[in-house]
């Protein structure tokens, strides 16, 4: 009997999940899961705030309502702990055999026998002791494993038949049920906190919880059913899918290994296509090379002979052999000495495999044969070290060692750069930042745009490249100018990729505004700021500079590939009295706008000029200029706009925090 209650009550039925431990002060929460008030209480406390009025069950994650007092108010689970102490009493009694059961009364000796009425066991002398008093007369004896038996049958029942104490109430049991709380409690609770509940006997309601449980048992049972079913379909479905998922992977695989043995094929064949290309080129290059040697050898020893014997007749010989051979000698020195020294190019030796940049959809390309004819690339152009309104003045050794080295010449600030090589290039163009001084941190100044696209160009074109200059430091007060704009052209100025530059910031502009960063539109951006006219002023479009004005104190507007950006009266121009001057024109040169004070220039390439004491910073060059900075609290120039003629272009706006930059790399084409 025993042995069959154990093996309904697992030990972890008895333990808390959390400490794995028998349970102590048990709480039970909604989700009828019980847990150590301690551990509950830790757990609790893990949570944070979103436990503040709840919390989720450490189990099943079911959410349980925090009773005023927290952890501590939740319902006792006296249940587990009468179930421990039976379990316990199960376990002290079928443990020991029946020959070692000690008496009850003098704890000293094996008992031999037991009273079924006490439920004692005795030994001989107690049993004698026992029955002399005559309350235990009629008491029935019997043996030991009888009442062992007797006593694990009565305990089978795993019921406790005492009542426990109320935790509010010392010393009173919980007889009574409070209908309305729902909640068992003791005599001093039905005239205290209970006093106006419905309430009754504990025992005289119970049997008719217990009918309700069961017969919500009973509903129970069937669903319990329908969840085994689903339990089993599911792990049915699993195992269908990992079937027929695992069939997929070996079909991937099977397809995978035909496409590599095709591709393995197609690979080969391009391997012998670029050795085959590899020995041709080697092969001519030799065959050049030994052409070479043969007619230097053989002018070496023309040459060598014939100054051999002039050499022995002018020493050893008579004055009529000297004069004999003379016109020979003399002809002969000179026909050889008019011959050219034999022209061996520096990069007939040169050969190397340049494996592909990239791997192309659909597409088998290792790499290619690149010999002397088709060697460029990637080729980084800069601002040569030049800094400020005016561009570089020399080349300087900036590309010296590099691809490019001769294949760049300098004019104006400008760039031009001689194609080497018929075929695809890609650029990448980038503006450069706005000024920055004291009061003008570099965090907040508008920044470059970086644009990138593929250009076809041909062997021998020239194009013209202005790399943009950042605007220039202030070191004294508000307000910068504009960066310049970077563009790259076509020998007639037909734009192909242009990267606007960063406005300028102004008074009190202390955080990033992306209006001041160079854009990848075509127009140019409005400036931040307009406290006085609401709004800003517009940038520049259509390759026109910026020329909005709405103030008497204004930045130069920056200049675009067609125009120059708006000035002020100091400078010349038609709008403002007092304020910056415009970034000029691509066409005109690109050069940056004057500030008013403080040396607050614009960069090269467009980048206008600010005031430079107080507000109104300058816009950002490029193919539109940026709007002009007007004087008011915040303010800043307008980043500049940019063009892209290219295929496959990409850009992003304000990407670029330094001087601008241009990147020309020969794409490789398929064999």
């Amino acid at each position: 009997m025993a042995e069959a209650v154990l093996s309904q009550i697992s030990g972890d039925f008895l333990e808390c999940t959390i400490c794995l431990e028998p349970y102590k002060d048990p709480k039970i929460l909604s989700c009828l899961h019980t847990f150590c008030k301690d551990c509950l209480k830790k757990f609790v406390a893990k949570q944070g705030r979103e436990a503040k009025d709840r919390f989720p069950c450490p189990t099943c994650r079911i959410e349980t309502v925090l009773p005023e007092g927290g952890v501590a108010g939740l319902k006792n689970n006296f249940f587990v702990l009468s179930l421990r102490d039976t379990v316990d009493a199960h376990k002290s009694v079928a443990s020991v055999e029946d020959d070692k059961v000690s008496c009850d009364v003098c704890e000293e000796e094996v008992a031999t026998c037991g009273c079924a009425v006490c439920e004692e066991f005795f030994c001989d002398e107690c049993t004698r002791a026992h029955s002399r008093f005559k309350r235990n007369r009629d008491h029935e004896i019997i043996g030991v494993a009888e009442l062992k038996e007797q006593k694990i049958t009565k305990m089978s029942s795993v019921k406790s038949k005492s009542l426990p104490m109320c935790p509010k109430h010392e010393d009173e049991k919980l007889k009574f049920y409070c209908e309305t709380c729902q909640s068992p409690i003791c005599r001093d609770c039905t005239v205290l906190q209970h006093k106006d509940h419905k309430y009754g006997y504990l025992t005289d309601v119970v049997s008719d919880v217990r009918a309700k449980i069961k017969g919500k048992l009973e509903a129970a049972r069937p669903k319990i059913e329908e969840y085994r079913d689903a339990a089993g379909l599911v792990a049915e479905k699993q195992a269908e899918l990992d079937t027929r998922s695992k069939k997929a992977a070996d079909d991937i695989d099977a397809a995978a290994e035909e496409e590599i043995k095709y591709y393995t094929g197609l690979v080969r064949r391009k391997q012998t296509e670029l050795k085959e290309k590899l020995e041709a080129v080697t092969a001519a290059r030799s065959k050049q090379l030994s052409a070479t040697a043969d007619s230097v050898e053989s002018t070496l020893g023309c040459l060598s002979s014939t100054v051999d014997f002039s050499q022995k007749v002018v020493e050893h010989g008579s004055d009529f052999d000297v004069m004999n051979v003379y016109c020979d000698v003399t002809a002969r020195l000179e026909s050889l000495l008019k011959g050219p020294t034999p022209d061996i190019p520096d990069d007939i030796s040169y050969v190397r495999f340049e494996s592909r940049a990239k791997r192309k959809e659909k597409e088998i390309f290792l790499g290619d044969i690149v010999d002397s004819s088709c060697t460029f690339g990637p080729a980084k152009l800069t601002t040569l070290g030049a800094s400020g309104r005016l561009g570089p003045t020399t080349l300087g050794t900036h590309y010296r060692g590099q691809d490019h080295e001769h294949l760049v010449t300098l004019h104006d600030g400008i760039q031009h750069f001689t194609v080497p090589r018929t075929g695809t290039y890609s650029i990448e163009a980038a503006g450069a930042a706005a000024g920055w001084g004291p009061q003008n941190p570099k965090s907040a100044r508008g920044r470059g745009a970086v644009l990138r696209g593929a250009f076809n160009l041909k062997k021998g074109e020239t194009l013209k490249i202005l790399v943009g200059q950042e605007g220039v430091e202030n070191k004294m007060h508000w307000s910068v100018g504009g960066g310049g704009g970077t563009f790259v052209t076509r020998g007639d100025n037909t734009p192909l990729i242009i990267a606007g530059g960063g406005g300028g910031t102004g008074y009190k502009l202390q955080t990033h505004n992306p209006l001041c960063d160079g854009t990848v539109s075509t127009t140019g951006n409005k400036s931040y700021g307009g406290m006085l006219y609401e709004g800003g002023c517009s940038g520049g479009s259509n390759g026109q500079g910026a020329t909005d004005w709405k103030g008497d104190w204004m930045g130069g507007g920056g200049g675009g590939l067609l125009t120059d950006g708006g000035s002020s009266k100091r400078f010349g121009g038609d709008s403002c009295e007092n304020g910056g001057e415009g970034g000029k024109a691509f066409v005109n040169g690109g050069v940056g706008g004057h500030g008013v004070h403080n040396n607050a220039d614009g960069g090269f390439g467009g980048g206008g000029g600010s005031h430079g004491a107080s507000g109104a910073g300058g816009g950002g060059g490029g193919y539109s200029g940026g709007g002009r900075g007007e004087r008011c609290d915040p303010n800043g120039g307008g980043g500049g706009s940019s063009f892209n003629s290219g295929t496959d272009t990409s850009g992003q706006d304000g990407a670029n925090d330094g001087p601008g930059y241009v990147v020309i790399t020969r794409q490789l084409q398929p064999l």
